[in-house]
């Protein structure tokens, strides 16, 4: 969980592009999700097959939870999908990689981080729904997820530090 940037740049493992009959195989998960007719906070990996993608799964949890502490997939199709089947993907990825958990005071299971163009009261509103330049933070969570669906006009990058090297 210690690193530093060039630790991270000389070791390329933590990019993972996803092969076509990976990609296949996401599309056809997400269907047997929909299929199920359940309400998205009630599936689980059970709803959502991945036969053959449950070995590299189980690398990336390894990676987040004892090794480097983050993993970047590549080749997530969101181009072909509905934003509902993007949250489903996404929602069910994570039911293989730990258990939910609320993310805000509200309570919420899974959010998008978009400009609402609200003003930043950070009394009233998140940073994550203005186009505000969010700071370095650690999350109440021991993993977090993000799924671009659009990327952004300008801006919108993330960043990562290890804090155990901070």
């Amino acid at each position: 969980a210690a690193w530093r940037t060039q630790d991270v740049l000389a070791d390329g493992r933590w990019r993972v592009t996803l092969e076509p009959y990976e990609v296949q195989e996401l599309c056809e998960a997400v269907a047997a999700a929909r299929a199920t007719s359940k309400p998205l906070e009630q599936l689980t990996a059970v709803d959502f097959p991945l036969p053959t993608l449950r070995g590299r799964i189980a690398i990336w949890r390894e990676q987040l939870v004892v090794g480097r502490g983050f993993q970047v997939l590549r080749g997530v199709p969101v181009d072909r999908w509905s934003q509902r089947d993007a949250e489903t993907f996404f929602w069910c990825l994570g039911q293989h990689l730990g258990i939910p958990g609320a993310q805000n005071p509200a309570g919420d299971l899974l959010g998008h981080v978009r400009d609402e163009r609200e003003t930043n009261d950070r009394r009233s509103v998140r940073a994550y729904r203005t186009n505000v330049d969010i700071a370095f933070h650690c999350d109440a969570a021991d993993v977090v997820g993000l799924l671009c669906l659009r990327g952004a006009k300008s801006g919108g990058a993330s960043r990562l530090s290890s804090s155990v090297s901070v």
